[in-house]
């Protein structure tokens, strides 16, 4: 129940915030782009998911991850919740108010986690329901495949893991929480640049679980289910041992 408390208590943190903002405009914009992309584009795309099997949703999700680079982004998108989400407390000197409560510092990490994963998970529900928006006024003459759809954002949302304990770590430790998107978007160009070199090497980089997590044929998108409960596990043990040592304060 504590640790619940302290999850609603960093999502009210952020009313007067820029947060909300962000996770509504991103989708908002995506749409759009998805929408001028498919209205230009969407008899030559059509044929060419019908010579691949693919149905126009499942063309959708593919020109979401690889036109829009969706799934490139979205790490960078989790690593400025996670700014936004610690922010707060360097802001307001907060930490040791926080920290003075009857809570674990453990609670405090994992709290700070969830945190981030929610809004992350919010982003990836709201980019989903937008290409169904998109596809439904199109008029895509396939009825909608719920299970892709599901899978999709079931796929994101466990990729996001690793990428959300790493900056959930490091964003504790910065008070200038531009370091850590910083480091984000060094870590997605650099994956980015192994991902067209070599998939064997890439499919171990936490900056590219969302991006495996489309679900078509060139990638097996169970890597982004393995890799982020694997990374997020490791990575949020070493990080709740460096929080609960560290004189945060």
């Amino acid at each position: 129940m504590r640790l619940i408390k302290l999850v609603r208590n960093d999502v009210m943190k952020q009313k007067s915030g820029f947060l909300w903002l962000f996770i509504l405009v991103i989708p908002l914009g995506t749409t759009a782009a998805m929408f001028l992309d498919m209205y230009i584009r969407y008899d030559y795309l059509f044929t060419m998911a019908q010579k691949r099997g693919l149905t126009s949703w499942e063309m959708l999700v593919n020109e979401n991850h690889t036109m829009l680079q969706w799934g490139i982004f979205l790490p960078i998108f989790v690593a400025i919740i996670s700014a936004m989400v610690h922010q707060v407390e360097f802001e307001r000197n907060s930490w040791k108010s926080l920290l003075s409560l009857p809570v674990t510092r453990t609670a405090v990490f994992i709290s700070k986690f969830i945190t981030i994963v929610l809004f992350s998970s919010i982003l990836i529900v709201l980019n989903a329901i937008g290409l169904v928006v998109v596809g439904k006024v199109i008029g895509f003459p396939e009825p909608l495949s719920i299970e892709h759809y599901g899978s999709y954002i079931i796929h994101q949302f466990v990729g996001i893991f690793g990428v959300a304990a790493l900056h959930n770590w490091m964003s504790s430790i910065f008070k200038n929480q531009a370091i850590p998107v910083v480091i984000g978007f060094i870590g997605v160009i650099f994956s980015s640049i192994i991902l067209y070199q070599s998939f064997e090497i890439a499919k171990f980089s936490l900056y590219l679980y969302p991006f495996f997590a489309r679900g078509l044929q060139e990638f097996d998108s169970s890597v982004s289910v393995y890799g982020g409960i694997v990374y997020g596990a490791i990575i949020m043990i070493i990080g709740n041992i460096g929080f609960t040592r560290r004189d945060i304060l």
